[in-house]
């Protein structure tokens, strides 16, 4: 799975969030050099509020690699859950069409197993019908001596039972890396909402106290040559 949300477009709706990291972080580094901080202090940008600025960079940057740390983590618990299900899945539909085979003509069987429902794609409904299947096989004892006869044993039965157990667990723990992400994704783009106004602030006053100033440069304004 990627992570759409790290390349989140900035405030200018023309960088992405990374760009304007990059942005920021020469500007703030450079606001301190004498022949720009001796002018910018004039508006109100002590060595004090440099700093400040230069922290919640910083914070942003470390709130940016949790947040992909997340989605890492979310991304594994994805792919175990989703390996999961397809053992699981597979092995229900070679049973589903055995029985379908075994219990033709028997409507009782059939309807009792839902032989005639198709294989959801929602999980709820795909969780429903297999968790149906094998314990109306465990709980009937007719039917599960019939199924025998194809292969479908009370172990295999039971197995698949306590995978589909085993799969609620990983669903949990998927819904948990999810909205650990997503509370990551909102603190950080918190923190860039609270520091971006704040460089595009800096800038459009470095652009009118420095106009025509290479030193504009360093804070990353290009400078029109004459």
């Amino acid at each position: 799975m990627t992570t759409p949300e790290v390349k989140k477009a900035s405030k200018n709706y023309h960088d992405t969030m990374d760009e304007s990291i990059v942005k920021m972080k020469m500007t703030f580094g450079n606001a301190s050099l004498p022949e720009i901080f001796a002018v910018m202090v004039t508006v109100g940008y002590t060595a004090e509020k440099i700093a400040a600025m230069n922290a919640e960079l910083s914070q942003l940057e470390t709130l940016c690699q949790g947040q992909i740390k997340e989605y890492a983590d979310q991304d594994l618990e994805q792919e175990k859950f989703d390996n999961k299900k397809d053992e699981i899945n597979a092995g229900f539909n070679q049973h589903r069409a055995l029985t379908r085979i075994l219990f033709k003509g028997d409507i009782q069987s059939w309807v009792s197993l839902q032989l005639d429902t198709d294989n959801p794609k929602a999980y709820p409904a795909w969780t429903q019908l297999l968790t149906n299947f094998y314990a109306q096989i465990a709980g009937t004892p007719a039917l599960q001596t019939k199924v025998q006869t194809v292969g479908i044993t009370a172990t295999t039965v039971s197995a698949q039972s306590q995978a589909l157990l085993a799969l609620q667990i990983l669903k949990e723990s998927l819904r948990k890396e999810t909205a650990e992400a997503q509370t990551a994704t909102d603190t950080r783009d918190r923190a860039f909402d609270a520091l971006y106004p704040q460089y595009t602030e800096y800038i459009k006053y470095a652009k009118v106290l420095l106009a025509g100033n290479q030193a504009l440069e360093a804070i990353g304004v290009k400078v029109k040559s004459n």
